[in-house]
């Protein structure tokens, strides 16, 4: 699955909340702009209804603008055609708002042959939420804590997740940072004013440099884990308490 994650430089003015950090960009084509219909808004006067799109050609992504009346610049050149996105480009809309282009690494979810790597668990079951986007992801890791004895539930989105914990009040939660519309940071201080999940442990997971991400405790996590998980240390991780 092809994704990147547009980090915010600082511009706040006009931004949706669901913007304010940054945006994760992981269904194509994906359309920034002043519509409501655009997969993610800013609500700006300079910035157009459709102003730019993100889409897939030979394997990459690639960034388009859609006729925006102040433009569309990558690494401060106006763009005029379609160009491919490397790790560490800057996008600037309309001279007034900067993302940094950030790349996941190609790695599995889960170290290969996790299953049998790992000791089998011999600490107390846990009720564990996995949230991530990436569906075969998302499969992979239920398939193997579940292998392990404990019950998974699995969610896709911020919305989602929410449902999931307050039906199920799960003790632990692995969750993507990089998710579309609400992120892993907005999710998890949702999560902790949910009655019943105060106690319960936040494990933040990225398949990006985890020096580029911010997973302290004010923004609601416990943990941070990378990809490919590692299995024993998710075992340790399970087996403690917070």
């Amino acid at each position: 699955m092809q994704e990147l994650y547009l980090q915010n430089l600082g511009a706040t003015d006009g931004v949706d909340g669901n913007v304010d950090r940054g945006m994760a960009i992981t269904h194509f084509p994906c359309v920034i702009g002043r519509e409501t219909a655009c997969a993610y808004r800013i609500r700006h006067p300079m910035i157009s209804r459709r102003h730019c799109s993100f889409f897939l050609r030979d394997g990459e992504v690639w960034l388009q603008d859609l006729g925006s009346r102040n433009g569309t610049f990558l690494n401060g050149e106006l763009l005029q055609e379609g160009r491919p996105l490397q790790e560490g480009h800057l996008l600037n809309l309309a001279h007034l708002f900067f993302f940094e282009v950030q790349l996941p690494k190609p790695v599995p979810p889960v170290r290969p042959g996790a299953a049998d790597q790992a000791p089998a668990a011999d600490g107390q079951p846990r009720r564990v939420l996995v949230v991530e986007d990436n569906k075969d992801a998302a499969q992979a890791l239920a398939t193997l804590l579940t292998l392990w004895g404990h019950q998974v539930r699995v969610a896709h989105d911020g919305p989602e997740a929410i449902k999931a914990v307050e039906a199920h009040h799960p003790d632990t939660v692995l969750m993507d940072i990089r998710l579309p519309g609400m992120d892993g940071y907005q999710l998890a201080q949702r999560l902790r004013t949910c009655t019943g999940l105060e106690a319960a442990r936040l494990v933040a997971i990225t398949g990006y440099d985890p020096d580029k991400v911010h997973a302290q405790s004010e923004v609601g996590f416990d943990h941070l884990l990378t990809k490919p998980v590692d299995p024993e240390a998710l075992q340790e991780l399970l087996r403690r308490h917070k």
